[in-house]
């Protein structure tokens, strides 16, 4: 290597600055593991000065073994010839193993450039990721990731599941496959709020299973923002209102329907008591002929209560889509 000075400063200077100022230890190895230089980014690494540092084999002073461990990229390196890595844990830290040889006029190694990388933020992105994963697999739930303009880059188990489309048949598709054409105005819509970085919570609207069948939905959208604060993607979670809906649809008709059938025995059970109270009050019947009529009165109110119980009964067992809990009571299950 020539000398050449730039700016007073000599090349060779110029190289040891670098070495010394990048953050990764370094070390340069001897074709016999022996580190013959190294920086101080190395030395912090170790926890030891410079000078213990250089001189020694690397796995003796940094896995302090009394050989190379198995794996060791450096002697990989020395049979490909080519730069080989993998990832160790130091301590509390973990790093990316560089080694990238050295080789010489006569295609022999003559020594090798061995580097590590802190990827500790990496490993924490990498088994966050991982769990992430995993929980939004096992969510019964569609969870769906969509580009910004709605193309499908990711749909879990539980959008496969409720839509009927597997992830092959959906992911690069446009999400307008699965929208009905007099929604399609409404999405735009929300697309564009999506892409202003803005939040969309709970809309109830309509998706169309690979079935054909409609099916009653309430999404929430959230963009993801990179550190621009720029929509770079979304994220869409629905939860399956048909079922829901069903059971209130249901419930309402038994609502209706009992309503319906008490209106006119009710009238007619409040007018008899009413006629009652008056001719009693009148004289026109004595305490006995009272006693009677309340009676008569109470066994048609029974015979009603029996009649709604019926139709309780009837709804319950022939509606599967209404909820357990709805059905214990109507069923009046303890």
């Amino acid at each position: 290597m020539t000398d050449t000075n730039i700016s007073g400063i000599s090349e060779y200077e110029i190289l040891k600055r670098t070495f010394n100022a990048i953050e990764d230890p370094i070390f340069y190895l001897s074709p016999d593991s022996t580190i013959l230089h190294a920086n101080p980014a190395s030395a912090t690494l170790l926890n030891k000065p410079l000078e213990e540092i250089v001189g020694s084999r690397c796995y003796q002073i940094v896995h302090h073994t009394p050989a190379n461990i198995r794996g060791c990229p450096f002697i990989q390196a020395k049979k490909t010839k080519k730069r080989e890595s993998y990832t160790v844990n130091l301590g509390p830290h973990w790093y990316q193993v560089a080694v990238d040889p050295v080789i010489g006029d006569d295609g022999e190694l003559i020594g090798a450039v061995h580097i590590l990388t802190n990827i500790d933020s990496i490993k924490k992105i990498h088994e966050l990721r991982a769990v992430l994963g995993a929980i939004i697999e096992t969510t019964p739930d569609p969870i769906i990731g969509e580009t910004p303009d709605g193309h499908v880059i990711s749909w879990n188990k539980g959008a496969e599941e409720t839509l009927g489309y597997t992830a092959e048949e959906m992911i690069g598709e446009s999400i307008q496959r699965i929208i009905p054409d007099e929604l399609r105005k409404q999405h735009l819509e929300t697309l564009a709020k999506i892409q202003r970085g803005e939040r969309v919570e709970q809309i109830e609207t309509r998706r169309i299973r690979k079935d054909g069948e409609e099916i009653e939905l309430s999404l929430s959208l959230s963009p993801i923002l990179d550190e621009r604060g720029i929509t770079t993607g979304i994220a869409v979670i629905m939860h399956d209102l048909t079922e829901i809906r069903k059971a209130e649809r249901a419930l309402l008709a038994y609502i209706t329907e009992a309503a319906l059938r008490l209106k006119n025995p009710i009238e007619i059970i409040a007018h008899s008591l009413e006629e009652i109270t008056d001719l009693h009050m009148a004289g026109e019947i004595d305490d006995e002929e009272l006693n009677t009529s309340i009676r008569i009165q109470v066994r048609h109110a029974e015979k009603v209560i029996e009649n709604i119980r019926e139709l309780q009964q009837s709804i319950v067992l022939n509606l599967d889509e209404i909820p357990q809990s709805y059905r214990k009571f109507l069923m009046d299950e303890e």
